[in-house]
């Protein structure tokens, strides 16, 4: 090896002489080598213990720098990643490190690299000669995520690493511009603990819109039902099949929410309950439970026979027990019917 001196910024270091041996830095760049060794110098600034190159059980990985705390609590890989890598392979080798309990920071000087958001990160520059953080630091505002500070120099965004002062974290909540969309920022753990608060309130006020909205779609069913019964009264002195036809609607209708109720209890979901009758339902009420049809409600006992081996999988949902035994007597033995009670 020989002396030299960095070009851009007079840095003193030895270089390999022309057909050295190999070793294991003759292929790297001196960007790399020179930004290892500034991520050492920031590591042992905060007050951990680094060395380079180190190598995991069984070469299964290689840390540029190994950072760990004297007192052997921890240990953190800080990679310096200048070269190109997919999102997947940099995935692969956090993995890797962290099977053996040690976790990993990623440094790159890239304005826009393709991983950034997938592992835990950071983007640095130089500021007045020494290496900063540019981003990967954010906070949480309320509702969004905002930058966080720049400039941080390394050694001090290290000692909050290290002392858990900031956490890597896993973004749900959407991002406010101009910080990019990225999965994964450093944050201090109670902007996580905000975001989390946040969603759950949302969950929450949803939950509630939903029970509102369901509550309120229930009075109309009752007030429909109310209306089809004074209609039922108007029209049950005209006799015949219309009386038949009305009172067979005011079953279906005054047996709507209980229906509703039952298949809750079974399945733990809210049906839809059409809104009539269907001839392929024999004339009963169809009932679902997502695209998936469960049930009929009031069919027509004269009709069943015809429709007994389509209906055979649906339960039947009836007003009364003599309903039940006029139903009964024209399906298969193993027809399920159910007596509700409006």
């Amino acid at each position: 090896m020989y002396a030299k001196v960095f070009s851009s910024s007079g840095l003193r270091f030895f270089a390999h002489a022309p057909g050295a041996p190999k070793c294991a830095l003759a292929e790297e760049s001196p960007a790399h080598h020179l930004l290892k060794l500034e991520l050492a110098a920031a590591a042992r600034e905060a007050g951990a213990h680094a060395e380079l190159e180190v190598r995991g059980p069984d070469g299964a990985w290689r840390a540029d720098v190994l950072a760990s705390d004297p007192a052997g609590a921890w240990r953190t890989a800080l990679e310096a990643q200048l070269s190109p890598i997919t999102p997947d392979d940099i995935a692969a080798r956090t993995e890797r490190m962290l099977e053996d309990g040690v976790s990993s920071v990623w440094f790159s000087d890239r304005v826009r690299a393709p991983w950034f958001g997938t592992v835990p990160w950071a983007r640095v520059e130089t500021v007045d000669g020494a290496l900063a953080i540019r981003e990967g630091l954010a906070k949480f505002s309320g509702k969004h995520w905002e930058a966080g500070p720049q400039g941080v120099p390394a050694a001090e965004f290290l000692r909050w690493v290290f002392a858990g002062r900031v956490v890597s974290h896993r973004r749900r909540a959407p991002v406010r511009s101009p910080l990019p969309a990225w999965g994964t920022l450093w944050t201090a753990p109670q902007y996580r603990e905000a975001e989390t608060a946040y969603l759950d309130a949302e969950e929450r006020r949803k939950r509630e819109r939903e029970e509102q909205e369901r509550a309120l779609r229930l009075r109309w069913r009752q007030e429909q039902q109310l209306q089809m019964q004074r209609d039922q009264e108007r029209t049950r002195a005209e006799g015949g099949h219309k009386a038949a036809v009305q009172t067979l609607l005011a079953r279906q209708a005054a047996l709507e929410i209980p229906v509703a109720q039952f298949v809750h209890r079974e399945t733990g979901s809210y049906p839809f309950v059409s809104d009539k009758g269907a001839p392929e339902y024999a004339m009963g009420v169809p009932v679902y439970v997502g695209p998936t049809p469960y049930g009929v409600v009031c069919p027509v006992a004269s009709r069943m026979a015809a429709l007994r081996d389509r209906l055979a999988p649906l339960v039947i949902f009836v007003a009364s027990e003599g309903e039940r035994r006029r139903i009964a007597a024209q399906t298969r033995p193993d027809q399920r019917i159910e007596v509700l009670r409006a």
